[in-house]
């Protein structure tokens, strides 16, 4: 009788603590939608213009890419202009997906700031049926991560050149 009860009481245990952690699962993205644009500098600023959406997707529109970073050549990288489309990699994706949980969307801030020579960075994040925008030649610490995710995109994905597209646009 009291193994009868004990496997009773244990099998409402189990069955508590899986219906408790079906409503505890994180969603599978922080994100529904990113989209990330570069702007020229007074050096050798890549311009992209990228969309990652929570399947992976992406789009990227690399409009001016330099190629050689590091010795200040002007003289621009034919290969890696155009139109992009293809899939984050994994680990990228997660790497993303993580920052975005963490930044903390619904307090971050950049100050707007375009005035000098930088590159102009713009975020738009769709998330929690929410926008967020977010634009600075010199975004704050925090965002570096982010930012840096981003770039690595751009720069290391391998996605197949395609037609022309839009990519949503935002101005101050």
């Amino acid at each position: 009788m009291n193994k009868i009860l004990l496997i009773l009481l244990l099998s409402v245990l189990f069955s508590n603590c899986g219906e408790s952690y079906k409503y505890k699962t994180e969603p599978t993205s922080a994100f529904k939608k990113i989209i990330f644009h570069t702007s020229e500098c007074f050096g050798t600023c890549p311009t992209y213009h990228l969309e990652i959406d929570s399947d992976k997707r992406v789009k990227l529109y690399a409009e001016k890419v330099y190629k050689d970073k590091i010795g200040r050549s002007y003289e621009i990288d034919s290969t890696k202009v155009g139109y992009f489309t293809g899939f984050a990699k994994d680990s990228i994706f997660l790497a993303l997906n993580k920052e975005t949980k963490s930044i903390g969307l619904e307090n971050i801030e950049f100050d707007g700031v375009s005035c000098c020579d930088g590159s102009l960075k713009t975020i738009i994040v769709y998330y929690d049926g929410k926008k967020k925008i977010l634009q600075s030649m010199f975004p704050p610490e925090e965002a570096n991560n982010l930012i840096k995710i981003l770039y690595e995109i751009c720069d290391k994905s391998e996605l197949e050149r395609t037609t022309k597209f839009t990519i949503e646009n935002y101005k101050k």
